[in-house]
């Protein structure tokens, strides 16, 4: 595992005794750890707290060694797990994700999880995508597949936001609440 990998793991886990279980999680390598969550949050009306446990250039293997003190530890309700796209040159990369997906599935049987489609293009993106899909047939279990645009960076981040905060609600969304998040 990479030392930078194992320095961020180290750090999320001194700080799990400040987090409210039962809460959202987002567990993620590259994208994820430079997705402005926090400030997308700050415009929005999001009812449960979000912690953004991603690592630039996580791969799936360091992801189950780590898993218990990033993730489990804090016993989320909802999980959002982005992973896999530092793995293309893994030949057992799609195995290690659905190891990784069975391990919070047990360890984690209440908790709600969307599996996040890469977003890149090309053949191993686009089997690795495939492949994921078909481990959503848990009825804990979903498929978010990323919109792609040929849009500016923040317009994006805003789009992927906007798919991501629908999934943030405990209850219905009002007028009101419809109506602002069209703002973000």
């Amino acid at each position: 595992m990479k030392e930078h990998v194992c320095i961020q793991a180290e750090a999320m886990k001194k700080i799990n005794d400040l987090i409210l279980p039962g809460e959202i999680v987002i567990f993620g390598s590259t994208y994820m750890s430079h997705f402005p969550l926090y400030e997308l949050i700050n415009k929005s009306m999001v009812e449960n707290a979000v912690y953004n446990r991603s690592i630039e250039g996580l791969t799936i293997q360091d992801a189950l060694e780590i898993i218990n003190d990033c993730v489990i530890a804090i016993r989320p309700s909802k999980l959002f797990l982005a992973i896999g796209e530092e793995d293309e040159n893994n030949p057992d990369a799609i195995r290690e994700y659905s190891r990784l997906v069975s391990e919070l599935r047990s360890r984690l049987p209440q908790c709600h999880l969307y599996l996040i489609g890469l977003t890149g293009g090309g053949a191993f993106a686009e089997d690795f995508n495939r492949n994921i899909q078909r481990l959503c047939a848990h009825k804990n279990t979903e498929y978010i597949h990323f919109v792609t645009t040929k849009a500016s960076e923040n317009t994006l981040y805003k789009a992927r936001f906007k798919q991501l905060n629908c999934f943030f609600r405990s209850g219905t969304m009002t007028l009101t609440d419809a109506i602002h998040s069209c703002d973000i």
